[in-house]
């Protein structure tokens, strides 16, 4: 554990208080991974910055055409939310199928994206709603696409000191799932995920947006088979099309988890499972 906890009440004290901390320092939020890293001796830091009771990064909120959610908000507060119930069906999906009860009721979405696994369920789902993340560096704020924000396991575009203030999605009129496939139901890095949102306008795809975990380096969109479902009624046809098409836009690896094949036969098959859900 670090010598230094300190515990800002808003967002101006911490970057008062930042350059008088040690250079080896990290945010805290629902700690479900950095608790862990330390209890391991798997982190160095000198200090951690407690960022749990930030307002700012606790509420959800709408504006005409985007819905905001704040990297503080909890897993299982998601769930609660009417707004990411009617606004973001892929993400509301994805909630029951984060790790487990216990882990949803402290684990962030912002903790979700900073720990920038590529298994992530919070951060598959947020990209198949076509997420924009926001960070904060001393006041100043910037915009990035969510499937941009990783550049590797592990890896982010994150800058020295850095805050994840939250989400932005827009509003679009959609249906959307979340699929994985792990050894168990609850408590489960998966082997595969598929988050799917489209709209169907007279049994048409006239949007369609694919995000999918656990079968590259990083977080990965389905453009290509996005792109061929788009005009395409749902026939079983067409979802056997896709469910092909899918499996040549992933690069998996083996693993202890899992073995590449196996990895890129079951997204197939969870995208067949998504798309036959919302069709009904």
């Amino acid at each position: 554990m670090p010598s230094i906890i300190v515990k800002p009440k808003n967002l101006k004290e911490i970057w008062k208080i930042l350059p008088e901390l040690p250079a080896k320092r990290k945010y805290l939020s629902g700690g479900t991974d950095l608790v862990a890293s330390a209890n391991n001796r798997l982190d160095d830091s000198g200090c951690w910055i407690d960022i749990t009771d930030i307002s700012d990064l606790r509420k959800i909120t709408e504006t005409k055409d985007k819905i905001f959610i704040g990297a503080g908000v909890k897993i299982a507060e998601l769930k609660e939310s009417k707004l990411v119930a009617k606004w973001l069906p892929a993400l509301y999906s994805a909630v029951d199928k984060f790790a487990s009860p216990s882990l949803r009721n402290m684990a962030t979405l912002g903790g979700n994206a900073g720990t920038a696994s590529p298994c992530g369920d919070g951060i598959c789902a947020l990209c198949s709603e076509r997420a924009e993340i926001i960070l904060e560096h001393f006041g100043k704020r910037r915009k990035v696409p969510l499937i941009d924000f990783f550049t590797g396991p592990k890896k982010t575009v994150l800058r020295k000191d850095e805050l994840i203030i939250g989400f932005e999605m827009p509003k679009w009129t959609h249906s959307g799932v979340h699929l994985k496939l792990g050894p168990r139901t609850d408590f489960a890095i998966s082997k595969a995920a598929v988050s799917i949102c489209i709209e169907l306008v007279k049994g048409k795809i006239c949007s369609c947006s694919i995000a999918l975990a656990s079968v590259a380096p990083t977080i990965v969109m389905a453009r290509k088979v996005s792109k061929f479902l788009e005009t395409k009624s749902l026939t079983s046809e067409t979802v056997e099309k896709a469910s092909e098409i899918i499996k040549t836009e992933i690069s998996p690896i083996t693993d202890i988890r899992s073995e590449a094949e196996y990895r890129r036969e079951i997204t197939g098959i969870l995208l067949q499972r998504a798309l036959t859900a919302l069709s009904n």
